[in-house]
């Protein structure tokens, strides 16, 4: 049984457990189909019960659509004249005063359209029945929306524009006229079952069946826009030259610069892109690399084998990268230059056949040139005989940048946290890194970011540093912000519940739990806990059925 089938039947099997006998079904804005007991407007927005507790949405904006499947005729009346003219057989309905059989046939009608727009974002959903659309340059794939498979198109091939203007997409006549496919995930889970991604990866371009793959992330869409870009750019130097083997440090440095773009419209409502958008993470890492005097010097950064770029060589890499574009017009010049020549093979350049993985050219050989002659071209095209110079140029630009925007911070301390940058080599150095990010998303949210992913991200510091009191709050504060997030119910149910402790697997498909407290969980932690399994009983369903072991 492979992945995609087993999580089916998890998921399935979740399903039925939790699942009332009457159901009614609510469509998210994120293209969620969630099942529960009852939906129904409240306010300004929707009372939504289910079988572990009752959530109320203090407006529509969650909401893409509701279906009724139960009893829809549960009207009550709202003063004494609607209770009179019940009585007479009438109901006011949409401000529309209409005989009961008349109310009863207008709902029926709306359950119907609405279980057929339903059904339709239900079928496309899954990925053997994913919506398709084709660009200019395009080839799209996405069971997340229309309307995502339509921004999707419209960033590519805007970015495409923007990087034959910057150095010209010239296709090599191996590629002719070929169009790449772009699949875009409705989930990190699919991606990572159907497109065999690892947990850690956000999003990929595969050389062998020339596919973009990526997921679209709900809670940060614009994260997913900067991978989606930066796997573009691996897809359109590809098309430049296939056979073309790139240094490691050059190629992502590039890619994330270029990735990196600030995303707007003009007066005619047409994208536009501005590349440089500042990585706060990446600056951090560099200055602090400068102070501890350990940061990477621009001779070791030409050498640097693939099998040692790690995230530290990566953030020094994207810093040279940004400074020659950021810094001197000249330089910014001389780098268009340069990359132009390096991909397009260029008579100035001295290139040499190495011997490759089949997996990135199949004849397993590829032309490559050698990081000497990088330097060599990168050094003349900037007009300096030697990176001495240059050197304190880079360092000296990165080290000046402010870092102190409630922006900056929070991105700061988020990033630290979402991929374990708080665990240190002894406890001391965890604490003193909680503590920092703590400082950093205490300011930030004070400065006005004020958002579910904020608060859930400064409970995860506090529980770091045994403040469960203050952790419990930031979650309560995140699910009032993002009612439907599973993960943040999850995550208060856990708190809640004495001895529970969740590990993924290495392979990140799958979770395990370890439970010390005897009793299956009570009170307020079976509603939290429950909640999220029927918001995603996928991810929960198999989870909260262990806790009742």
């Amino acid at each position: 049984m492979d992945r995609s089938q087993r999580f089916a039947r998890i998921a399935g099997a979740a399903l039925l457990l939790l699942a009332p006998a009457w159901a009614d079904r609510l469509v998210t804005t994120d293209n969620r189909v969630l099942v529960c007991r009852k939906a129904r407007a409240e306010g300004d927005g929707y009372k939504l019960e289910f079988e572990n507790g009752t959530i109320v949405l203090a407006d529509k904006s969650l909401v893409k659509a509701v279906e009724i499947e139960g009893d829809m005729s549960d009207y009550v009346p709202a003063n004494e004249d609607e209770r009179k003219k019940l009585e007479q057989g009438y109901v006011k309905y949409k401000s529309k005063w209409m005989s009961k059989p008349a109310y009863e046939d207008e709902l029926r009608k709306e359950a119907e359209a609405a279980r057929k727009r339903t059904d339709e974002i239900a079928l496309h959903s899954q990925w053997n029945s994913a919506w398709t659309s084709e660009s200019k340059h395009f080839l799209f794939t996405s069971n997340t929306s229309p309307e995502l498979l339509g921004h999707y198109s419209e960033l590519l091939e805007a970015y495409y524009a923007l990087m034959d203007e910057r150095f010209g997409i010239k296709m090599s006549p191996v590629l002719g006229r070929t169009k790449m496919k772009v699949h875009i995930f409705k989930s990190k889970k699919e991606f990572q079952n159907i497109a065999e991604a690892g947990y850690s990866t956000l999003g990929y371009f595969d050389r062998s069946s020339q596919e973009l793959r990526f997921f679209h992330n709900y809670a940060e869409p614009a994260q997913t826009e900067w991978v989606s870009l930066h796997e573009c750019t691996h897809l359109l130097t590809y098309l430049i030259e296939p056979q073309y083997y790139p240094q490691i440090w050059l190629n992502e440095a590039v890619a994330d610069y270029f990735g990196s773009c600030e995303i707007s419209r003009d007066k005619k409502g047409k994208v536009v892109l501005k590349p440089g958008t500042l990585q706060n993470d990446r600056v951090l890492t560099v200055q602090n690399a400068i102070k501890d005097g350990n940061d990477t010097k621009l001779d070791e950064l030409f050498l640097i084998p693939r099998e040692g770029f790690d995230g530290f060589q990566y953030a020094h890499a994207w810093s040279f990268i940004y400074f020659l574009n950021e810094a001197n017009p000249k330089y910014k010049k001389a780098f268009d230059k340069f990359f132009k020549d390096l991909y397009t093979q260029a008579k100035s350049i001295t290139y040499e056949s190495i011997p490759v993985p089949s997996e990135f050219d199949k004849s397993g050989v590829a032309k490559q040139a050698s990081p000497k002659e990088i330097r060599r071209v990168v050094l003349s095209a900037l007009g300096h005989k030697d990176t001495t110079e240059l050197e304190k140029e880079w360092k000296s630009f990165i080290a000046a940048i402010p870092l102190d925007s409630p922006e900056q911070r929070f991105k700061r301390a988020y990033i630290q946290v979402a991929y374990r940058g708080l665990w240190g080599k002894d406890r001391e150095e965890t604490r003193k890194n909680a503590e920092q990010a703590l400082a950093d998303l205490n300011a930030a949210i004070e400065g006005g970011i004020q958002t579910a992913r904020a608060y859930a991200t400064r409970a995860e510091v506090l529980q770091q540093l045994d403040k469960d009191s203050e952790a419990e709050a930031d979650l309560r504060a995140a699910i009032k912000l993002d009612p439907l997030s599973a993960r943040y119910r999850w995550e208060l149910g856990t708190q809640l519940y004495p001895g529970f402790a969740g590990f993924a697997d290495e392979d990140g498909f799958s979770f395990s739990v370890e439970v010390s407290n005897q009793k299956p969980p009570e009170g307020e932690a079976k509603e939290q806990l429950g909640l999220a399994a029927e918001l995603d009983p996928e991810t929960y369903g198999e989870l909260f059925g262990k806790l009742h072991k």
